[in-house]
């Protein structure tokens, strides 16, 4: 964007007293003839941008440590309604007030980012089916829940293809996907401050929707695998470079479920970790049964916090040097649970000082609680 000139004051054309003397004239005819204008509230201070320098995210000169939490449902939300659908379902009604006092009560736990899942079909890929869908009223939701999280201090992370159909990772589903979503979603956000970066795809380096044996898209001993670890990279390729030249002054990343997934499988060549702007990936350790991947993994298995450590230690130490995020991290408690709040919240700790320890730049905590006060606690408040 282009920028204005500053007015030169030195100009022949206007004498500086004359021109002070034109200012405090018109600020005095603002302020006796309109006083309710002045009477009306400052509108908030956008958020300064967060930028990387090196294996850090900054803000400004300082280093950001990341201290998120998915935020996948109000508090408030109806049984049956487990995600945001951003007012698109008539079964889960967009609560806005709900959303406010649940950013406050974030903010008072230290939280400073939520990461939000941007449903395909909400926001746009219902229009393969229905051509009269407008997702104007989900971008307004969408641009409600963002501004909210801004009041309160919070950056918002958007997931940017959440739900999209697992066996249209093709050329073909790639035109579709950008024409009805991609587009019409990072046009519409491009250029915000308070979007801390786009995360391009959640979790693409699982594969099991198509096949089971592909569920870690790094398995050498089914040859499908590579294929679709291959097709998935190209897809994910081409999203960067659309993303970033329709959004070119913000982040991005790629949530994946294995932090290996950024250089493996080994036999397919992946420029992605040279592409994003920083590393995210997610661990779960050993609970639930359907979450629980590094204490059982074939590459990683020694549990929390070793397979967390080597898993930053190896994004780390690839050549283009970049922070690396947790993006999520958590475990369930209950009476099926292997936790109790106690060990949640001794587990949580110990996650984040391994985080600290390894040179990450912060953890997104998953909600497998019900409120942000069981699932976040003091972690992020506590002298440590």
């Amino acid at each position: 964007m282009a920028r204005m000139k500053p007015y030169d004051l030195r100009s022949p054309r206007v004498h500086p007293l004359r021109s002070l003397l034109f200012a405090l004239f018109a600020a005095l005819l603002l302020t006796s003839a309109a006083p309710a204008a002045a009477r009306a509230p400052a509108a908030p201070a956008a958020l300064p941008r967060i930028t990387v320098a090196g294996d850090r995210l900054m803000l400004g000169e300082l280093p950001f440590e990341l201290r998120g939490v998915n935020y996948t449902h109000a508090t408030t939300t109806p049984a049956g309604c487990p995600e945001l659908h951003f007012g698109a379902d008539g079964r889960c009604p967009w609560d806005q007030a709900a959303i406010d006092a649940d950013f406050a009560r974030l903010q008072a736990l230290g939280v400073n980012a939520v990461r939000v899942f941007i449903n395909y079909y909400v926001f746009g890929g219902a229009r393969a089916i229905d051509a009269s869908y407008d997702l104007t009223p989900a971008l307004e939701h969408l641009d409600a829940l963002i501004a909210s999280a801004n009041r309160h201090g919070l950056y918002v992370m958007p997931v940017l293809l959440a739900k999209y159909p697992q066996d249209q990772l093709t050329p073909a589903g790639f035109a579709r996907a950008l024409e009805l979503h991609v587009r019409p979603v990072v046009s519409h956000l491009a250029g915000h401050p308070g979007i801390l970066a786009w995360d391009l795809f959640n979790e693409p380096d699982i594969g099991s929707p198509i096949d089971q044996r592909c569920w870690d898209w790094d398995n050498g001993d089914f040859p499908l695998c590579a294929r679709l670890a291959a097709q998935r990279i190209a897809f994910l390729e081409q999203l960067y470079y659309e993303v970033t030249w329709l959004d070119p002054q913000q982040l991005t990343t790629i949530g994946m479920a294995f932090a290996k997934s950024y250089f493996r499988p080994a036999a397919v060549p992946s420029p992605l970790a040279g592409l994003v702007d920083f590393y995210s990936f997610h661990y779960y350790d050993d609970d639930p049964y359907d979450s629980g991947r590094y204490a059982a993994h074939w590459y990683y298995g020694d549990g929390l916090p070793r397979d967390l450590q080597r898993s930053i230690a190896e994004l780390r130490a690839l050549s283009w040097g970049k922070p690396v995020v947790v993006s999520e991290f958590g475990f369930p408690t209950g009476p099926d649970a292997r936790r109790d709040e106690a060990g949640l919240r001794r587990d949580l700790r110990t996650g984040l000082r391994a985080i600290r320890a390894s040179g990450g730049s912060g953890v997104m905590l998953w909600p497998f609680q019900s409120s942000p006060e069981e699932l976040v606690g003091d972690l992020f408040t506590a002298a440590d």
